[in-house]
């Protein structure tokens, strides 16, 4: 069985008191969001965790409002108009690039 340990951090009032005000929203608590935020260092070998409550930057909200604007009539374009778009712009840079080659 693993052994607890505590930590002692030293912040900003003002802040510790701003981030419990945001991580209770979330239904967290300081020590479950530590624990939460450390096992993911472990996990992934990268930092940080990311939450957000933007709503702007939401999958879902956005998912949703592509859904509205297909309901509205918004026909959005075919994968060959994209892969179409992605040759002709690739096209056009390598022969920018040779055009700039060839004149040095």
């Amino acid at each position: 069985m693993a052994k607890n340990t505590s930590i002692s951090i030293r912040m900003d009032s003002a802040l510790k008191e701003q981030t419990e005000n945001v991580l209770e929203q979330f239904g967290l608590n300081m020590t479950v969001a530590v624990n939460m935020f450390f096992k993911q260092i472990v996990r992934e070998q990268a930092v940080p965790l990311s939450m957000t409550l933007n709503k702007q930057s939401a999958p879902i909200e956005e998912l949703a409002f592509a859904k509205a604007m297909r309901i509205n009539g918004y026909a959005g374009r075919t994968a060959d108009s994209v892969a179409s778009d992605m040759e002709r712009i690739v096209a056009e840079s390598a022969a920018t690039y040779k055009a700039k080659d060839v004149s040095r």
